[in-house]
């Protein structure tokens, strides 16, 4: 069977009721919801299925519960046979890559998520506090240079992700946000659509996160990857625990570099495997669908497709 290039999407991708199929057709996938449930302390079936749009909103709810959504549809497929050649994960994400490749276990993942999710809601109340409505936006029609450099010169908003040649998310206060649209639509951005965001992320704001973050998960064990992880960070290969560690904390305050990381997917794909999105949804097959075919593999309909297709 052809080896999946695994893509775990990040926040956003976040829907009532996913991954129950998965819970239903797999008994390792109900372990699995167990085990994150006791070390969250959230009960996340009963989140998924019963939950609300606005419950599953919340920062550590969606976090644990798209991280679960990823991580079930990656045992699903293990449970089916089939080989990983690389991962790669969108901001969040990124955790999802650190277990499927043995970065991390599974009960480290959800320790981490569930940290990082409580820590970065604290310090956006906290930025709020201090410099008022914060949050993010989409530039539609500029690449993340050309956006970074217009902005350059503020302390208040920064380009925070780079989603695809054209398309930016700048991210800081509302105030910025807004005195910035008028340049960058000046300069060729076609539209920028305000996000349901709670927080200025992936920017140089959210550095208060990362001392106590950085004390939080310094026991934590991390190991060298059993399989090439690209991270969404640097674009580039994660090679050792020591880097994957690293990387993670400085993540917090640092630009989702998602078009590298896609060139990167690019050069290393070979003609044998196949690019699959291993998570809920289909954000991050949209976003690279101009230069990458990417298979939706995150509900048990097309797990199962997928496992049919490569057996005939």
């Amino acid at each position: 069977m052809a080896p999946i290039i695994a893509l775990y999407p990040g926040q956003g991708s976040q829907e009532p009721k996913m991954a129950l199929d998965l819970h239903q057709a797999s008994s390792r996938v109900r372990e699995l919801f167990t085990l994150a449930s006791d070390i969250s302390h959230v009960n996340l079936r009963n989140l998924l299925e019963n939950g609300g749009r606005e419950e599953l909103q919340r920062t550590k709810n969606t976090q644990l519960a798209v991280t679960l959504a990823s991580r079930s549809a990656h045992v699903r497929l293990t449970e089916l046979g089939h080989a990983f050649a690389a991962h790669s994960g969108f901001s969040l994400g990124e955790l999802s890559a650190y277990a499927g490749s043995g970065i991390i276990s599974d009960e480290t993942l959800f320790e981490l998520v569930a940290i990082r999710a409580a820590l970065m809601e604290q310090e956006a109340r906290r930025i709020q506090a201090a410099l008022g409505e914060v949050g993010m936006a989409a530039v539609i029609g500029l690449p993340y240079d050309a956006v970074s450099e217009l902005i350059k010169d503020r302390n208040d908003v920064y380009a925070a992700n780079d989603n695809s040649p054209v398309q930016v998310v700048i991210s800081g206060t509302l105030k910025a946000i807004e005195e910035v649209q008028e340049r960058l639509k000046e300069h060729g951005a076609k539209r920028i659509i305000p996000l349901r965001v709670s927080g200025p992320f992936h920017t140089p704001l959210m550095e208060g996160a990362i001392p106590c973050f950085e004390a939080a998960i310094g026991d934590l064990s991390f190991h060298d990857p059993r399989e090439l992880v690209i991270s969404s960070v640097t674009g580039m290969p994660v090679t050792s625990a020591t880097q994957a560690k690293r990387t993670l904390i400085t993540q917090l305050s640092k630009p989702v570099r998602w078009t590298k990381a896609v060139n990167t997917i690019i050069t290393v794909k070979d003609s044998d495997s196949i690019v699959g999105e291993v998570g809920h949804g289909e954000v991050l097959a949209k976003l690279v669908r101009d230069r990458l075919s990417v298979l939706p593999l995150g509900s048990e309909e097309r797990i199962r497709a997928f496992h049919k297709g490569t057996r005939q």
